[in-house]
């Protein structure tokens, strides 16, 4: 698993956070909740865990500095 969804919204609570494992699901959650967002995160090959992609899904568009994937 290259990826790793987070679905969140500004101010949440650790128990807020809901994780996806899959980039479609992120897009539907991501349109059934508009106000939130699904961050994501890619996984660290040079450490064990999961970094932040600095991209982001809202309400089904995907969001980063240089162009979503």
């Amino acid at each position: 698993m290259d990826f790793v969804y987070l679905l969140m919204s500004d101010g949440c609570e650790w128990e807020d956070i809901v994780v996806y494992l899959s980039k479609e699901s992120a897009i539907n959650v991501s349109i059934k909740y508009p106000l939130r967002r699904v961050e994501v995160f890619i996984k660290n090959i040079t450490n064990p865990g999961y970094t932040p992609a600095y991209i982001y899904y809202k309400n089904g568009e995907c969001f980063q500095g240089s162009g979503c994937k």
